[in-house]
């Protein structure tokens, strides 16, 4: 298998690292704008390929099956439909694309040369969401009715996200927002039947440069389906948990401890079912705690999980053995709502948001109904 990785950030190592395991005889090629960190990482990673500065040299020259594409959005379009057109499969991080008309022409040129085209929402991949899903999709807890994540992040030290004022996300549409909000809102738009529609609220904290919005929250709903989500950068306490209400029970997730709990039944609990599921709720916390560090010891649980088991998903899909876990109809929901979310905010003046949300009309600011 021969294998390109175009742009040599963080998360090339985390890839890098990860496709030692699953494909260790893979020829692996590098590219970067920055030559010499192309290099300088080639050689990290101890790639038997070349280094790049130019897409189209290592296409031609290399010759990939697959080309992972982890480059500042601004560049995924060019760099997926190139390589699309080179014939090979293509692993796209996130965010995937700068607009829904990118990401469809991409999907479409995937199709005409029978490629994969593999959407990097990791969040999905995480152990604690696929048990979720499973145990939502087995049907003994009913329909699902409504889900809330909230995704809370904090950085060392409670610096500014991002680590520096100049990183990419700041100059993109939704600013960092943008370059995190994948994380939750995949996991709500992927469990409901569809999004027919949603309203948004955002804030801003003044922690971040540029005037970029820090707090951001999306509620989406269908005929009979709620769910929404809170993302929040420079929090300060880190805590992602999402909740899956259904009919017969409730499922609650921890992705920062990947723990999960669940209380069974219906009806309004009684006395001993409040302590009972008060009891389960904290043993599946600390037992869920315990059985973690022995995955770690063992590497059962490894870094970065939900990466890895997208990576790992798309080498299957390519081999003919496995699907996407990250579906279609998911990733063009995505894509449309999140832009138009951006477009409309991008239009207000940070005084006149302030001024509506002041008035409390923001909740019939961005009301976004689909056709």
């Amino acid at each position: 298998m021969k294998i390109g990785l175009v742009g040599c950030g963080i998360i090339a190592m985390t890839h890098a690292g990860i496709l030692k395991k699953i494909q260790p005889q893979a020829h692996i090629s590098v590219c970067d704008l920055n030559l010499d960190a192309a290099r300088q990482f080639a050689g990290k990673i101890g790639a038997q390929g070349g280094a790049y500065s130019n897409l189209e040299k290592l296409l031609e020259n290399e010759k990939p099956d697959t080309i992972h594409i982890m480059t500042p959005v601004t560049a995924h379009f060019a760099a997926a439909k190139k390589a699309l057109e080179a014939g090979c499969h293509v692993y796209l991080e996130k965010p995937l694309t700068e607009s829904p008309e990118e990401y469809s022409q991409l999907q479409a040129l995937a199709k005409e040369k029978n490629r994969v085209l593999a959407a990097g929402y990791s969040t999905l991949g995480m152990p604690v969401v696929m048990q979720a899903k499973a145990l939502i999709n087995s049907g003994e807890f009913g329909r699902l009715i409504a889900v809330h994540c909230d995704f809370m992040c904090a950085w060392g030290g409670n610096s500014v996200p991002d680590g520096h004022a100049d990183h990419w996300a700041y100059a993109s549409k939704g600013g960092v927002l943008q370059n995190m909000v994948d994380h939750p809102a995949s996991l709500v738009v992927d469990v409901l039947d569809r999004v027919d529609s949603y309203q948004y609220h955002y804030g801003h904290r003044n922690i971040l440069p540029y005037d970029r919005p820090d707090l951001l929250h999306i509620s989406m709903q269908n005929s009979d389906q709620i769910g929404s989500f809170t993302l929040s950068l420079g929090h300060g306490n880190g805590h992602r948990v999402a909740n899956y209400y259904l009919e017969k029970g409730t499922i609650t997730i921890d992705m920062t401890r990947q723990v999960i709990s669940v209380i069974r039944g219906s009806g309004p609990p009684g006395m001993v079912k409040k302590i009972t599921s008060s009891l389960s709720i904290g043993a599946s916390i600390a037992f869920g705690s315990i059985f973690n560090i022995f995955k770690v010891i063992t590497g059962k649980l490894r870094k970065a999980p939900g990466i890895f088991a997208l990576v790992e998903n798309f080498y299957h899909t390519v081999e003919g053995k496995d699907r996407l876990i990250v579906k279609e109809a998911v990733v063009s929901q995505m894509i449309e709502m999140l832009d138009a979310v951006w477009e409309d905010a991008n239009s207000h003046p940070l005084n006149d948001v302030l001024h509506i949300n002041a008035k409390r009309e923001s909740a019939t600011l961005a009301t976004k109904t689909k056709a």
